[in-house]
């Protein structure tokens, strides 16, 4: 923050602001190349907005960003605004944004790395603080990093290369003393070269090499089942970059320059640009990228393994923290979450539901469960539940619409006071999304209020599992021991990726767990929560009591069913301990889970409820 405040004065990059055109009631400064590209008459921007030549790619409060069409190529202009007064503040003490980023991009250019070609800033011809532009280059044919990881697949080699270029290229900036604050990956880009055929040469057998999801839920959850590193094997393959991917930086008006990095530096930088690959990428890829890191720090000689898993923890419990604040976002609007209102109902939608479904759920939510078409899937005293057509533009949509009804005064107080169990399940359903867990996701959730201000009869519409299966149903039907080992293993991943992204069920028996694609394809179905009024998320991993009360309440689901051996409870136990980190010995869970079972058993004979 000190050197922006200098750099109003005067720049700290030799030449970077080049030549002053005043034009047009602005002042700009021009590059060497973007004085041979605009001259002394300077960027045109007015012209390039009123002829639309000048494409708008993004736009908000705070900036607005256009693709121009230049004489050299494609060009952007962002075009920074002041939206408030500590935004006033700090353009009165530090230079505008426009012009750091400006000469950021020319330093790390300077430095040989990359970063967009910076052709002219510019201000407003005046003595006070207001708006700034950047003129850049384009850096065709590069990329951004997302969109390259998500929209071609990788073979192994492919997936191997971009791993160690990317710790190369993050261990070239700590070198150089270079921290970007927000180092996630769409401030990436990517480029590399044309694919070269090459034959597919088989591994010798045996030779292959397994990897997994450190998620721990395969290819299932609600957020999307993409992996930018997909596992498979490291033969090659078809089609494989033989070419070094390389890697430009974007938004680098807040980069900070100064010696290299220490260790404590460079773990705070990595655990940021870490949080996204943690969901996405395998653990053996991580790897690859921490190796080729280490390579790179020539001034940290002695990172390691101790280090690794140092990094691996820390940023697992940075994105719980994150997970917890993006979680409270739910409970109001934002720009996938809107209000909505009809009469006494009120309530919360996401943003691309269809507008007439949703008008005729809100006039009459009751009129559904009886409409012709609908399959009443639960009635009981609290709740009905029911699967009906959802009309949209690329078709009908199958979703499950549940009412939570009141069955007492104390319950209205109840939701008075606290968060209803609609609202519950709202909030933690996309809390479960937003930490890439399996289960369906909220569409709407609203009250029918009472006196203006007393939430009665809730109802939450969620999309439906696909081709699903409920776990008891399918466990009782299924006597094929593969089959049920795989979908004990793939559960007990999920329930260990759930306690370690600090979620606890605290309602998970088998019947509130489906199995999504059971019903085509049983081999390869996947587990699926629903369920959700219960739900806890905290800022820490789900403590060991917690866990075993809840691994507990699983086991108890299916002490009736014969087939469902101590060797297939012991597969489950072994399972959910080899994801994440060892903790304590499986003869401890085991001791701790037997114990929990048996007081649940025990609690629900003296209650007379039978174990669901």
């Amino acid at each position: 923050m000190f050197g922006d405040v200098l750099r109003k004065f005067g720049s700290l990059v030799a030449g970077a602001t080049g030549p002053i055109v005043r034009a047009r009631d602005r002042v700009w400064h021009l590059s060497p190349e973007g004085e041979a590209l605009f001259g002394s008459a300077g960027p045109s921007l007015d012209a390039w907005i009123a002829d639309g030549s000048a494409e708008v790619v993004k736009s908000g409060p705070h900036r607005t960003v256009y693709r121009v069409v230049l004489a050299s190529g494609t060009g952007y202009v962002k075009h920074c605004r002041i939206n408030g007064p500590r935004a006033w503040a700090r353009e009165v003490i530090r230079s505008p944004k426009a012009r750091l980023e400006f000469e950021n991009a020319t330093r790390l250019r300077a430095f040989g790395i990359g970063a967009a070609i910076p052709l002219a800033w510019g201000t407003s011809d005046t003595r006070w603080p207001g708006q700034s532009f950047l003129i850049t280059h384009d850096l065709a044919p590069a990329i951004a990093f997302p969109d390259f990881v998500e929209k071609r697949p990788l073979v192994p080699c492919e997936r191997r290369k971009l791993a160690h270029a990317l710790g190369a290229f993050l261990a070239r900036l700590h070198e150089n003393g270079v921290a970007h604050p927000d180092p996630h990956p769409g401030n990436l880009l990517v480029e590399w070269g044309q694919k070269r055929p090459t034959p597919p040469s088989p591994l010798p057998e045996g030779k292959g090499e397994l990897t997994r999801k450190v998620s721990g839920i395969g290819t299932t959850h609600c957020a999307g089942s993409f992996s930018p590193f997909p596992s498979g094997r490291e033969d090659g393959g078809v089609g494989c970059l033989y070419s070094t991917p390389e890697f430009s930086l974007l938004d680098v008006h807040a980069v900070r320059f100064g010696a290299p990095l220490s260790w404590a530096e460079s773990r705070a930088n990595l655990i940021r640009f870490n949080r996204w690959f943690q969901l996405r990428a395998s653990q053996t890829d991580r790897l690859r990228f921490w190796r080729s890191y280490c390579e790179g720090r020539k001034t940290l000689p002695n990172l390691g393994a101790k280090e690794a898993k140092e990094l691996e923890r820390e940023t697992l419990a940075s994105n719980r923290r994150f997970w917890v604040t993006r979680t409270t976002r739910y409970r109001g609007t934002h720009r996938t979450i809107r209000k909505i209102r009809s009469g006494r109902v009120r309530g919360l939608a996401v943003r691309d539901l269809p507008g007439d479904f949703l008008r005729v759920l809100l006039a009459a939510p009751n009129d559904l469960f009886t409409k012709s078409g609908t399959r009443l899937l639960k009635q009981c005293v609290s709740s009905t539940v029911a699967e009906l057509e959802m009309p949209t533009p690329n078709g009908p949509r199958t979703v499950i619409l549940k009412r939570v009804n009141v069955r007492s005064a104390l319950d209205l107080l109840k939701n008075l006071f606290r968060s209803s169990a609609v609202r519950r399940s709202w909030l933690f359903g996309h809390g479960l999304c937003e930490r890439w867990l399996p289960t369906p996701r909220p569409l709407a959730m609203f009250h029918v209020y009472r006196g203006g201000f007393l939430p009665a009869e809730g109802y939450l519409l969620t999309e439906k599992v696909p081709h699903a299966i409920g776990l008891t149903e399918a466990v009782k039907a299924c006597r094929d021991t593969r089959v049920l080992r795989s979908w004990g293993e793939k559960l007990a991943r999920v329930v260990r990726t759930m306690h370690d992204r600090g979620v606890s069920h605290r309602d998970l028996k088998a019947p509130n767990v489906m199995l999504q694609n059971a019903a085509i394809d049983p081999v390869n179905a996947t587990p699926v929560l629903i369920d959700l009024v219960g739900v806890r998320a905290s800022l820490n991993a789900v403590p060991f009591a917690r866990r075993a009360k809840e691994l507990a309440r699983l086991n108890a689901s299916f002490l009736a069913t014969p087939h469902v051996t101590r060797t297939e409870r012991l597969r489950f136990l072994r399972a959910y301990l080899s994801v994440g980190e060892r903790q304590l010995g499986w003869k401890t869970w085991w001791n701790a889970v037997s114990a929990a079972t048996a007081a649940k058993v025990a609690k629900n004979h003296r209650s007379g409820r039978v174990l669901g």
